[in-house]
């Protein structure tokens, strides 16, 4: 069966709703499922051709990651195929750089060996902040192609605008170009946010910042964990240490300055998630122009526990969809907003 099928079997079963713009995507997919399954000879001289990858974008909750999703899992099983959160990729990509470092291009190494093992890969939330990464994609873009890689994404962002006013952004360029090229740009937006149906979202999010919001945050906490394993030592994060208020089993407690205030990275977030079932954060204060660093962060902390399916418990100055008071990542807090509706409940 595949995306085009699944995808009206769900909505025979009522499922999902009908929508039309989901449905054009879904015909996209069908159109790389077909590419990817048809059989193709390959002389062993002959250069793999990657078929059109996917991109697709725009607002928060309008169903890219289920499509996408749907169309990694349709996929048959002779197609070598790869699901990652775009930062886990990331991580993972920097991990390999310090394997290969000692070779002439390291990237081609890389995306060669890769190649090896499969012909598309789907990544959950492209979105570029780091100068790091930003500087890594138009080699890492150029090698996909030249080792018959296909390329799916999802992202908030279009393509013409990702890593905006970012350091040296001109050097990110060529990777814009590459995906308006070598990818089929998908606009998947309007008024429907599916994840945002329930307005009892925020049962978990506490606000202001009182001592009734500790007492319920502390409530939750107690009621949820086992007295006898509650410790306060700090944690060794990728080599690290990160200060805590309290644990307990799979349950961690931070303050907000010590997971976003202090230089974190998506790497660290990650060792965290892999430890813990739910997340207590204390004090998010609001979040303006001056604290950009915290609030990149912030998303990102988010990202990481969405993708890990990591409850959150929080207690912050206002309501979650209001703890951004900026301008230039009201977008971005757009699409945190919609994913913290889901981990609160």
């Amino acid at each position: 069966m595949g995306p085009k099928a699944k995808y009206q079997s769900e909505l025979d079963q009522g499922l999902i709703w009908h929508d039309a713009l989901q449905a054009q995507v879904v015909d996209a997919f069908q159109r790389l499922y077909d590419d990817l399954s048809a059989t193709k000879k390959t002389w062993f001289w002959q250069k793999k051709t990657a078929a059109k990858g996917i991109y697709i974008y725009g607002s928060v909750g309008r169903g890219k990651t289920h499509l996408m999703d749907l169309f990694y899992d349709t996929l048959p099983a002779q197609v070598g195929k790869q699901r990652q959160h775009y930062h886990e990729f990331m991580l993972w990509l920097h991990q390999q750089l310090g394997q290969f470092a000692d070779q002439k291009d390291p990237i081609d190494k890389i995306c060669q060996k890769l190649s090896e093992q499969i012909e598309v890969l789907c990544l959950d939330e492209f979105l570029v902040n780091d100068i790091a990464d930003a500087m890594l994609l138009a080699g890492l873009l150029s090698a996909f192609s030249k080792h018959g890689m296909a390329l799916v994404t999802t992202s908030n962002v279009r393509p013409d605008d990702l890593y905006h006013d970012g350091l040296q952004r001109a050097k990110f360029l060529p990777a814009i170009a590459w995906i308006n090229q070598h990818m089929q740009v998908l606009h998947l937006d309007g008024a429907q946010d599916y994840r945002t149906q329930d307005e009892g979202a925020q049962e978990h999010w506490y606000y202001p910042i009182n001592d009734s919001s500790m007492h319920r945050l502390q409530d939750h906490f107690i009621h949820h964990c086992d007295a006898r394993q509650v410790n306060n030592q700090a944690w060794q994060v990728n080599d690290r240490e990160l200060p805590i208020i309290k644990a307990a089993g799979r349950l961690l407690w931070c303050h907000f300055d010590a997971l976003c205030k202090d230089a974190r990275s998506a790497s660290d977030y990650l060792d965290v998630a892999d430890r813990i079932d739910a997340l207590y954060i204390e004090g998010i204060p609001k979040l303006d122009r001056y604290h950009n660093d915290q609030s990149r962060r912030f998303i990102t902390l988010i990202d990481v526990m969405y993708e890990n399916e990591i409850k959150i418990i929080a207690q912050a100055e206002a309501h979650y969809q209001m703890i951004y008071q900026g301008e230039k990542l009201q977008f971005e807090f757009k699409r945190c907003a919609s994913r913290l509706s889901e981990l609160l409940i």
